[in-house]
């Protein structure tokens, strides 16, 4: 008597599960900040000469400022394309933990500022959103190098 119950608790369960998936699925998608990339915006230049932008300065001796608008799927790349190897390594902050409420579709604003001398790199970047200006990721580090 007691397994024709057992069997349909387990049936009533995966069927529950089974159809929670495609709601699961579709959340994905469901983004604080959605796909827009097919809006037009201004550059990060105009941006960040307009003045709205007070939550970054760039380091005044700087080797390497950044002001980009990609979308927020290329950062990684875009940071590889445009430093060597020792500048990547050590900006790994600014990409190796994607924002999950961002679409890899949405347009940010990307600046960053590098500061490399003989004793120390560092860095300083912002990541806003350029639909509404939102800060998404802002952050800094310093690396000191090691004489042999």
């Amino acid at each position: 008597m007691k397994k024709p119950y057992l069997i349909i608790l387990l049936v009533f369960v995966f069927f529950i599960i089974h159809t929670q998936n495609p709601i699961q699925v579709l959340a994905k998608d469901n983004y604080l900040f959605p796909d827009n990339k097919e809006k037009q915006f201004v550059s990060a230049e105009e941006f960040l000469l307009s003045g709205k932008q007070t939550n970054y300065t760039e380091f005044k001796e700087a080797n390497k400022n950044f002001r980009q608008k990609l979308l927020y799927k290329d950062l990684r790349s875009f940071i590889k394309s445009k430093v060597n190897d020792y500048y990547y390594i050590n900006l790994y902050n600014v990409y190796a933990d994607p924002h999950s409420g961002v679409s890899p579709n949405r347009q940010v604003y990307f600046y960053c500022s590098i500061l490399n001398t003989d004793k120390s790199l560092k860095y300083k970047y912002i990541i806003l959103d350029a639909e509404t200006t939102i800060q998404i990721g802002k952050g800094d580090g310093t690396s000191f190098k090691f004489k042999d």
